[in-house]
């Protein structure tokens, strides 16, 4: 008979995992496909699906089970302990972008799905996630990767036990008639300081991406050939976003706590209704997110 070789996690959830809904994924489930996009990374929960629309830089829209999430509202996640949903956003309550995040530094993902977590807070009434960044790689990482559509991608990280080291870069112009003109850009640095017992590290983080997008078309306007089904009415359509943070957390047996702190800036150009409310000038509406946030977390175990 032939042999068959199966291999999987052994790490243990019994007295951490409160339910069968709460998981672990760790490295070997992240690392090998090659992703089409950067949020499809929480495609590792399971039932969860991410899908795109309006440029590869906007947020994804989520389903967790079927169950429609638009981009966040009922689904959290944090990177590195920091919350990455955006209340009272300009595009949307809880808005997700998980583009900000360089996969290739990514070692943990946790997740529960369900509403019985009080710690994950607001956006996770349908569950959260958390992303983790390891350090201490076997050796430096570079990556150059080219593809269709003017795919372009070049990446390089390095870390030791002290500092972990990322930059990466990414051009798209998509499969449209209009070219996207993706330009994205993003760092990390991380720094961390082992005091006895106690691991203090700081993070700092750098995502800045700019892109068109060729958005939904009118059928008819296919159908009469006045644009190819990959055309465009307005090409005016997309986006920019910027997100910098700072994150100082510090860990020992018992405690877990942190101190982070992100500038957000967001531009959006949409048209869902060309010229069907305004004629002569058409529909184009912009949207507007610029913020900047504080925040704490603290955690401790009795033991």
């Amino acid at each position: 008979m032939e042999e068959v070789l199966v291999y999987g996690r052994s790490t243990d959830q019994i007295g951490i995992a409160t339910s069968a809904s709460q998981g672990f994924v760790g490295l070997d489930d992240i690392d090998p496909p090659p992703l089409l996009r950067v949020g499809e990374l929480v495609e590792a929960v399971p039932g969860m699906t991410a899908t795109q629309h309006s440029g590869t830089g906007k947020a994804n829209q989520y389903f967790l089970r079927g169950f429609n999430l638009d981009h966040g509202t009922d689904f959290s996640a944090q990177l590195n302990g920091i919350p990455l949903n955006m209340r009272t956003h300009g595009h949307g309550q809880g808005y997700l972008d998980l583009n900000p995040i360089i996969p290739e530094l990514v070692t943990t993902i946790r997740y529960q799905k369900g509403p019985y977590l009080a710690r994950d807070g607001d956006f996770s009434s349908a569950g959260s996630v958390r992303f983790d960044y390891g350090a201490n790689m076997t050796a430096p990482l570079l990556k150059v990767s080219a593809g269709s559509f003017g795919y372009r991608r070049s990446l390089i990280a390095a870390s030791n036990d002290r500092y972990t080291v990322a930059a990466d870069s990414t051009r798209y112009a998509g499969p449209w008639a209009l070219d996207e003109n993706l330009r994205q850009n993003k760092g990390h640095f991380g720094w961390t300081l082992p005091i006895e017992e106690t691991q203090s590290r700081l993070e700092l983080d750098y995502y800045d991406s700019s892109w068109r997008a060729t958005d939904q078309i009118p059928q008819r306007a296919v159908a009469q050939n006045r644009i190819s089904s990959s055309g465009f009415i307005d090409p005016d359509l997309g986006s920019n976003s910027r997100r910098y943070s700072l994150n100082a957390s510090m860990s020992d047996n018992t405690t877990d706590g942190r101190l982070y702190a992100v500038s957000s800036q967001f531009q959006l150009f949409s048209n869902f209704t060309y010229f069907l409310e305004n004629p002569d000038v058409g529909d184009e509406f912009e949207q507007v997110d610029e913020r900047t946030l504080w925040g704490a977390d603290l955690r401790s175990a009795m033991i």
